[in-house]
């Protein structure tokens, strides 16, 4: 966990064009919707606030609370015009992103943007999450990716729910991917918390002979998905427990023995 040795602080005059922005510290992207409402009421320098920047040794300043202020400020001509700015100095990049996710406690950030800060911060249970994630071949992040997954209160979800913290997930993640490789649908919150729910229920499946099953699924994860959503409209279930179903039939079907039962008793 980051030190939180108190640091100096200053209120000094920048100007918002010398501000940059570190994606490992300050993880969500500027809200270019609130900006153009801004400009629309009318831009106000005197409603600006005191944005919070950290000053780096090679001379380099980094918004820690603010991004959006100094976006408004350079949409309104005003990126060189100097403004009062509550300056930390001596962080380093974890104490940097502990003091970001302080700053952002009562504001709505993103699970996904809240995560990434905390893996900069050096949070066990984040860095933990991320270290298994990337040993399956996924990333967590919005990039698009094929192999991103942006799932991440799923994750948390699975990552708590067994005995040994991090062992479900780790299962989920490796049937998941034995089954289906790295695509998207995979990755998504509904069928990684289906697979983790039968996972969870009967931990003593041959989760090789679920894998083999998995993989001969018409359709794949999409399809799985389509099945689940399916389940909800005509049961008024979850997605989760019609995922979660389709995955319990698929694995009793052609068995003789070792068979789940039909109806999850403990749906996730």
């Amino acid at each position: 966990m980051t030190n939180r040795t108190q640091h100096a602080v200053e209120i000094e005059f920048l100007v918002p064009s010398q501000v940059t922005t570190d994606r490992a510290v300050n993880t969500r992207p500027v809200d270019m919707a609130w900006v153009a409402r801004k400009l629309r009421e009318g831009f106000d320098l005197g409603r600006l606030g005191v944005p919070q920047v950290s000053a780096r040794p090679d001379g380099t300043y980094i918004w820690l609370d603010g991004q959006n202020r100094g976006a408004l400020c350079i949409a309104a001509d005003h990126g060189e015009t100097n403004i009062e700015m509550k300056v930390f100095r001596g962080l380093s990049k974890e104490q940097e992103a502990e003091l970001f996710l302080g700053l952002n406690d009562n504001r709505r950030v993103q699970p996904l943007y809240k995560f990434v800060a905390e893996v900069t911060a050096g949070h066990a249970e984040s860095l933990d999450i991320m270290r298994t994630a990337k040993h399956y071949g996924w990333i967590v992040s919005d990039s698009g990716a094929a192999n991103a997954i942006v799932a991440v209160a799923a994750l948390r979800k699975i990552y708590g729910r067994s005995a040994e913290r991090g062992q479900l997930l780790r299962q989920t993640l490796k049937v998941v991917t034995d089954s289906w490789g790295h695509i998207s649908a995979a990755g998504n919150s509904y069928v990684l918390l289906g697979v983790a729910s039968v996972l969870h229920e009967f931990p003593f499946l041959d989760s090789d002979a679920l894998i083999r099953k998995m993989t001969r699924l018409p359709g794949g994860p999409a399809s799985l998905l389509g099945k689940g959503r399916g389940y909800k409209e005509v049961t008024g279930g979850t997605v989760v427990e019609g995922i979660a179903k389709v995955v319990r039939d698929a694995y009793n079907s052609g068995r003789r023995s070792g068979r789940l039962v039909t109806e999850s008793r403990n749906p996730f």
